[in-house]
């Protein structure tokens, strides 16, 4: 389904977007920025794509069923995000503007591989999250109180507005990784103050 113009609303009168069934699934493909009260995904099989950027006024409901997109889902500071796991989960980017703890419910290849961060100070500031299970290429440089680097996965978090530091609470699957000794890492919270 594509959907392209400026006079498609979804979002009044509590407007939903279900994704359900068993195929593979595919929407939007226009240029516009799509705006839904919910998006719920709840399939018995398949996948969903995403072709085109959305965003949520009020929930993210992920139950079942993986959502590719290589555009931008947008969570407004009134939407939340509920049930993400490794059966259901955003394999893209997710932007949210909030003044709340957020845990981000990205993933990627079939990994959820969520990123959480501490409240914003300002209910207008903005962060953008993604995970990638493959090796970063920014070098092996690192402060001396960081034991070893991840060299499967890692996350980019962006903050897209606003000047509030939070702190990062990171997320990993120890099998998928090999990070099988875990004696030594303690609670991996890091301060974001770029």
């Amino acid at each position: 389904m594509i959907v392209n113009g400026n006079n498609v609303t979804f979002n009044t009168s509590g407007g939903t977007l279900k994704f359900a069934g068993e195929e593979n699934q595919e929407f939007g493909g226009g240029t516009n920025t799509l705006t839904f009260n919910k998006l719920i995904v709840d399939k018995a099989g398949g996948s969903v794509t995403l072709n085109q950027p959305i965003t949520i006024d009020s929930l993210l409901q992920l139950t079942s069923g993986i959502i590719y997109t290589d555009t931008i889902i947008t969570l407004k500071a009134t939407a939340t995000s509920t049930g993400a796991s490794n059966q259901s989960f955003v394999d893209g980017t997710v932007k949210k503007n909030w003044e709340y703890r957020f845990c981000f419910p990205v993933g990627d290849e079939g990994q959820w591989n969520p990123i959480e961060i501490t409240a914003p100070s300002q209910i207008s500031d903005a962060y953008i999250a993604k995970n990638y299970l493959n090796q970063q290429t920014s070098g092996n440089t690192k402060d001396t109180s960081i034991q070893r680097l991840n060299t499967c996965s890692y996350w980019t978090l962006t903050r897209s507005a606003g000047t509030s530091k939070v702190y990062v609470k990171l997320f990993w699957d120890s099998l998928r990784c090999g990070l099988y000794d875990t004696s030594g890492l303690g609670t991996v919270l890091l301060r974001f103050s770029k």
